[in-house]
C-alpha cells in the first residue's frame, strides 16, 4: 500500500525577506506569510490528509495551523522537526558570516555534512533527528491508517528528511521554497520511498511568491 508525505516549508519571515539565518530563532511569518499560508491551505484542499504535523518553531506551527484548520485534521507538535542550528550565526546574512568568520564560513562551506558552525549543528546532526522524527511519524500514519499526512518543517530540515526518506543525497537542483509542497510516496510494505514532485509551488500566486 502506498501511503503520501507532503512536506511543506513554512511561510514567508521578514528574516526570509531580509535574507537572515534564522535556524532555531522563533520568528513569525509576516504578513505575506500568513498569505502564503492560507493559498498552501487552499492549494492542498484536493490533496486530503490524515494528520498535520510540524516542528514546535512558531514559523512552521502558524503554516500547520491554516493547513489543520482547512482540512480539519488534528494538529502534531513534533520534536526533531525544527531548522538546523547555525549557533552563533543567527541572525546575520552570509555576508556577514563570510565577514566576521571567514575561516570557518570557508570550512564549514567545504563540509557542511559534518561540519557545523560554532555552537551550531551538522547536516549529519540534523539528518539524525529528522530521521527520528519521520520515523515516529511514519508509525503514527501505519497504526491510524491514514493514507497521507503533512509534515511542515524548514528548508535545511526537508532536505535531510528527503535523504533519509529516499536513501540518497537530497536533490539539490531545486530550492525548497517558503510554502512549497514536496511529495513523497511511501510504499508501506517495502519501506521505499519515491520523490513525486519536488518543491511545488504552482499554488502560490505570482505575487505570494
Amino acid at each position: 500500500m502506498e501511503k503520501k508525505l507532503y512536506l511543506i516549508r513554512h511561510g514567508q519571515t521578514d528574516w526570509n525577506l531580509a535574507h537572515r539565518i534564522q535556524g532555531k530563532q522563533d520568528i513569525p511569518l509576516n504578513e505575506a506569510g500568513k498569505r502564503q499560508a492560507r493559498f498552501l491551505a487552499k492549494g492542498m484542499e484536493n490533496r486530503p490528509v490524515g494528520s498535520v504535523f510540524s516542528s514546535r518553531l512558531s514559523r512552521a506551527r502558524e503554516t500547520a495551523g491554516f493547513l489543520a484548520e482547512s482540512q480539519k485534521a488534528p494538529l502534531f507538535i513534533v520534536d526533531g522537526l525544527e531548522e538546523i542550528s547555525y549557533g552563533k550565526w543567527e541572525g546575520m546574512t552570509l555576508l556577514e558570516i563570510q565577514q566576521y568568520f571567514p575561516e570557518r564560513f570557508a570550512q564549514w562551506w567545504k563540509d557542511p555534512v559534518n561540519g557545523a558552525p560554532p555552537d551550531g549543528e551538522s547536516q549529519m546532526d540534523v539528518l539524525r533527528r529528522t530521521a527520528a522524527a519521520m520515523e515516529a511519524i511514519q508509525k503514527h500514519m501505519a497504526a491510524g491508517g491514514a493514507q497521507a499526512a503533512a509534515v511542515v518543517s524548514h528548508g535545511a530540515s526537508i532536505h535531510c528528511m528527503l535523504a533519509w526518506l529516499l536513501k540518497e543525497e537530497a536533490p539539490s537542483d531545486c530550492p525548497i521554497h517558503n510554502a512549497s509542497i514536496t511529495v513523497v510516496c511511501w510504499e508501506t510494505k517495502t519501506g521505499t520511498c519515491r520523490l513525486e514532485t519536488l518543491g511545488d509551488i504552482r499554488h502560490l500566486p505570482k505575487g505570494a511568491r
